[in-house]
């Protein structure tokens, strides 16, 4: 199987855009893509050339400008992305705590954040591992290169998201990540290429969840493994109007919330099974594998 890295030698990499083109499907028309390392750009071989930047080591492979309700959403993401987004979401601070406590009823999730990559990672084989909506990487780049048999795409739609997680892999001289930007709903790869996938908190903030939870279902291999977390509503009300109706105003979740119960369905209605789920208040973890 081909590989992300193409030199690697004690404190160099090499990530071998070639490679990743070959897994590539343009979002626009669905033609094969190939890599012109001269223009530094992703372009399809369809009769309309449609060509994708390369702009800081990240792969921009959203087409067009945004519109509607993801216009909003990365509006909201914009507001926070960096730090600011860090500290509030891993509870760094004594504020941030609180914040997270009188969001969620609880912090005991956090850590569990933090392992949920390489629980689902280790069980997978050697492949290909969609890390989307990957953030800033806070809970998930540090487990990058522990996993060696895995090449991960850690993808957002967020630039600023991926920018913060480019930091993070410079700073660690990864070489089997590639970092993309792309729309979940209109995901840039052929059928049944990862062995896994993990979608951490993004679920609720995908604008169209169907389309979303479609296409990841199209790209995981069969037999490979989906997971992530989610907010759920209906397990606490003060949850359900401070993300669920504040949170939604704000851009940061779009309708529907699924329930735990909805959520499930989606993911049996897609071929997932065998789901695993675990709940801490609104939160809720699931993992399952692939119709065969």
């Amino acid at each position: 199987m081909p590989r992300f890295v193409d030199i690697v030698k004690k404190g160099v990499t090499r990530v071998n855009h070639e490679r990743l083109a070959s897994l590539l499907r343009c979002p626009a028309c669905g033609r094969e893509m190939r890599y012109h390392p001269r223009v530094f750009s992703y372009c399809c071989d369809g009769p309309v050339l449609h060509a994708y930047r390369v702009k800081d080591e990240i792969a921009d492979l959203v087409p067009g400008d945004d519109v509607g309700r993801q216009k909003r959403v990365n509006k909201a993401f914009d507001r926070i992305a960096g730090s600011r987004y860090e500290r509030n979401v891993t509870g760094a601070g004594a504020f941030d705590r609180f914040m997270v406590q009188a969001m969620w009823g609880t912090t005991k999730f956090i850590p569990l954040l933090f392992e949920l990559l390489e629980s689902v990672a280790s069980d997978c084989e050697p492949g290909y591992f969609l890390d989307i909506p990957v953030g800033t990487g806070v809970f998930t780049a540090g487990e990058y290169s522990l996993q060696p048999n895995l090449d991960f795409i850690a993808a957002d739609y967020n630039r600023g998201m991926l920018e913060s997680a480019l930091e993070k892999v410079r700073a660690e001289d990864f070489g089997n990540v590639m970092l993309v930007r792309t729309d979940v709903a209109s995901l840039p790869f052929v059928d049944n290429v990862f062995s896994g996938i993990l979608s951490m908190n993004g679920i609720n903030a995908f604008p169209d969840k169907e389309k979303a939870l479609d296409g990841m279902a199209r790209v995981l291999k069969p037999n490979g493994k989906l997971a992530g977390s989610a907010f759920v509503r209906g397990e606490r009300r003060l949850t359900d109007i401070t993300m669920g109706k504040i949170g939604a105003m704000l851009g940061y979740v779009t309708s529907p919330v699924y329930t735990c119960e909805e959520l499930m369905a989606a993911l049996e209605a897609r071929g997932i099974e065998n789901i695993v789920t675990r709940k801490i208040k609104s939160i809720m973890f699931f993992s399952g594998r692939k119709r065969p």
